[in-house]
This record gives structure tokens, sequence and C-alpha cells, in this order.
């Protein structure tokens, strides 16, 4: 396994060096988030399908930055989700309880302006080019923060996806690579976790 210092220097070489692609994802999340806002009831089908598409853009980021580790994860976890997603219901999405859409609103909040990594020259520069969709925790943040709003997409198997992999970047983040910002990533979760006991 390459050390802290290089994988820690690899993720800070993505998060700078594709910012047009973390402000294109920041647009499609806010156009997303805006969408649902006004009242878009996507199917729980359609949003899982939809949420898979950043998660192999941090897959084939990975895989082009010499990480197969998190290219390979990032791509089974795609993969998993999308077949998944195929299996669930075509209803329209629906809302947790208020306690889950508050936790849910805040992880999607800080994997939207996750500062770790990017180097700018203004905090505004966090709204619209943090590594949200280049970098796996970020993007897993802003993921299971739309699966605590939307229950889980009423899909246990997705849910317990996030909840493992959630678990494994966050807890690795803050150990390991002692980013200790990832300890909201391991909060969020664990939320989801409490979520995914509902479901079943």
């Amino acid at each position: 396994m390459p050390k802290a210092e290089e994988i820690l220097d690899g993720l800070h070489a993505i998060a700078n060096d594709y910012v047009t692609l973390a402000k294109i994802w920041h647009l499609l999340f806010y156009i997303l988030i805006v969408a649902l806002l006004a009242g878009w009831k996507p199917s729980n089908q359609l949003l899982a399908s939809i949420l898979c598409l950043p998660l192999l853009t941090v897959a084939l980021l990975a895989w082009m930055r010499g990480n197969p580790f998190n290219g390979t994860s990032f791509t089974v976890l795609a993969i998993i989700v999308f077949i998944f997603s195929m299996q669930i219901s075509g209803l329209p999405v629906t809302m947790s309880q208020k306690p889950f859409v508050v936790a849910g609103i805040l992880i999607m909040a800080f994997g939207l302006v996750y500062p770790h990594f990017i180097e700018t020259n203004s905090h505004i520069g966090y709204l619209y080019a943090s590594p949200a969709g280049l970098i796996p925790c970020p993007t897993l943040s802003v993921v299971i923060g739309f699966l605590l709003v939307f229950n889980g997409l009423n899909s246990a198997y997705i849910s317990l996806a996030f909840v493992i992999a959630g678990l494994f970047y966050g807890l690795f983040g803050l150990l390991k690579l002692k980013v200790q910002l990832d300890l909201f990533l391991v909060v969020g979760a664990v939320v989801l976790l409490i979520k995914y006991f509902s479901l079943n």
C-alpha cells in the first residue's frame, strides 16, 4: 500500500488539476438540488442511477492517477449501486423523517464545500471548486446526504453499500491520512446505518 504522503499527494493533485471538472460537478449537483426543491420527484430508480455518475468520475481519475485501489473500489461501488438501482421501486422519491433530512443536508453541504486539498484564494471557491465528484470522501458525503434526505431511495442494499464505503473511507482518512474533516463522513455513514435499520 502506498504511504500516506503519497496518497495525500495524489488526492491533492487530482483536486487541483481537475478544477474545471469539479466546477461542472458542482453545477450539476446544484441544478439537481434546485430541481428537487422546485418539486421535481424523480423515481428512486432514476435518482440512484444519477448518483452512480460521480462515483465513475472518482474511479476514472483514480485509475488515471495511479491509484488502482480507489479506481477498483469506486468502479465496483458504481456497478453495485447501478445493479441495485434496477431492482428498486420506480415510485417517486420520498422524504425521510426530519432528523435524517437535517443530517442529510448537513453532510451534503459538507461534501460540496469540502475544503481539504483544494488551493483557492477565496473561501467562496470552496462553493464551486471543492473536489466533490473527483475524490472519495467529499463525493461519498454528497451521495450519503442525498440518501439521508430521500429515505435511502427505498433500498436497504444501496444504503448499506454507502454505509460500508463511507465508514471505510472516513475512518481511513481520519486515522491513516490524518484528515480530521473526514470525521463528518464517518458521522454521516453512522446516521445512514441508523436509517438502514429502518429500511429492513
